[in-house]
């Protein structure tokens, strides 16, 4: 008789279990957003801990997604930008500081003073081309008449004074890249990144090649189902076809040094800052979170027929990576949802409610929830940084998703905190009598600055 060690035993109980609750967890999440097909690599210790594929492929043609499939990767494609710009910088073709008048071939006036480090944190302030009318994502333009267009669009912000993502800053990241090596962005990422990693199941987004076991995508409607749309390829704020594995390998690759040095990569991976102290929550290609005091970098991606999201806690040397295919999926969300099954500490444990130490507060609270459900910015409520964000072109479209907050009637303090020059409180309340946790963001103005409401 083979004895295992109990040690093992207990490894491999804890680990089947992980993979129940993960399963779970995925199947409720593409019940809920309507995903036909997903699929998942987790590693931990850089060793495959779960490869799994969930649901449909073709739903025309009744077949599942396989472990073959690779998938639209969308705004992933930024953090390889990222790479090859930061790249530059370590070769002594580019500074971070440099100004677009001195980097940017035929830079439009107002934007000359704007740099690349402006850019990669996206805190320029230029609006986002992928909103306005004739340049959207799936609209047929070319690059000449984008930057025949884009000069004429205010700046959402002053620059460098908060963060608003915006995929023209990419674009053109992605074109000082080409005006410095001479070759298209997808050939830089091609040689200096897939070809560096192994990467071998990576591709060009291309509508008219072949490309193997490419997966099918969806747009989730009011009808139901709909064949996806194709986005012109070729930019730097995400044009590629990826692996799931080759985006862990990806990860690996970046973390380790293949690409960058070691600064770079630490510098890459954390958040910049305001001018008023605030972290913006997004470095130079990642995003940077604190999920109840655990880091974790991610980028996400979406396209006219996918999802994705590469996701990173450090300190439990857990990467995530998923790829589905439906438009309108955070697949950043469901990652950190993942991560929650293998980390307990990640989710937030809501206390009992405690006596209110500022009933006052509270009511003006639950009147600026009233206010915004709807679609008011009133800055007599709102911290003017928010006003800023909600007031961009993707700040509008987010609005009617806070008309959720106009039967909020009552608010019970759970805690409160200290994140920079701000005030962070925790209420449970409900929406539609299902219980959540409120979450403010309040200036030392005693203004809201950011509010989220996350079920319980």
């Amino acid at each position: 008789m083979i004895r295992t060690p109990v040690a093992i035993v207990g490894l491999l109980l804890a680990s089947a279990s992980y993979a129940q609750d993960i399963d779970a967890v995925v199947n409720a999440e593409m019940k809920a957003r309507k995903i036909p097909g997903l699929s998942l690599v987790i590693t931990k210790g850089d060793k495959v801990i779960k490869r799994s594929v969930y649901g449909m492929n073709d739903l025309e043609q009744n077949t599942p997604i396989n472990e073959n499939h690779v998938f639209e990767s969308g705004s992933i494609g930024k953090t390889f930008t990222a790479t090859v710009i930061l790249q530059l910088v370590e070769e002594g073709k580019l500074k971070l500081d440099d100004t677009l008048g001195v980097r940017y071939p035929n830079c439009p006036e107002l934007w000359k003073p704007l740099t690349i480090r402006q850019l990669l944190t996206h805190m320029s302030g230029l609006a986002d081309y992928a909103t306005i009318p004739t340049l959207g994502l799936v609209d047929q333009w070319t690059y000449e008449e984008w930057l025949t267009k884009m000069p004429a669009q205010p700046f959402d912000f002053k620059t460098g004074q908060l963060f608003a993502y915006s995929n023209t800053n990419y674009l053109i990241l992605g074109k000082i890249a080409e005006d410095i090596l001479k070759v298209p962005i997808t050939q830089a990422v091609q040689t200096r990144i897939f070809d560096k990693a192994g990467m071998k199941k990576s591709y060009i987004s291309d509508q008219m090649l072949i490309i193997p076991h490419r997966a099918h995508g969806y747009l989730n409607t009011p009808q139901g189902h709909m064949n996806g749309l194709f986005i012109e390829p070729g930019y730097g704020d995400g044009t590629f076809i990826n692996h799931p594995e080759d985006l862990v390998a990806f990860e690996k690759a970046f973390r380790e040094g293949m690409f960058l040095k070691s600064a770079e990569v630490e510098a890459a991976q954390a958040s910049a800052k305001t001018p008023g102290g605030r972290t913006t929550g997004y470095g130079f290609g990642w995003f940077v979170r604190n999920v109840n005091g655990i880091k974790a970098v991610s980028h996400g991606g979406n396209t006219a027929g996918f999802c994705a999201s590469m996701m990173r806690i450090p300190s439990e040397q857990l990467t995530i990576v998923l790829m589905g295919n439906v438009h309108d999926v955070p697949g950043d969300g469901i990652a950190l949802k993942i991560a929650e099954a293998f980390i307990p500490a990640m989710k937030y444990k809501a206390p009992a409610a405690k006596t209110d130490p500022n009933p006052e507060r509270t009511a003006m609270l639950i009147g600026t929830l009233k206010t915004l459900s709807t679609g008011t910015l009133d800055p007599a409520q709102l911290d003017p940084e928010m006003i800023v964000r909600l007031s961009t072109a993707r700040g509008k479209m987010g609005l009617p998703g806070l008309a959720r907050f106009k039967d909020v009637a009552e608010l019970a303090f759970l805690e409160s905190s200290v994140d920079g020059p701000d005030s962070v409180l925790k209420y449970r309340g409900k929406i539609a009598d299902r219980a959540q946790i409120f979450t403010f963001v309040v200036s030392k103005e005693g203004k809201v600055y950011s509010v989220s409401a996350t079920p319980e």
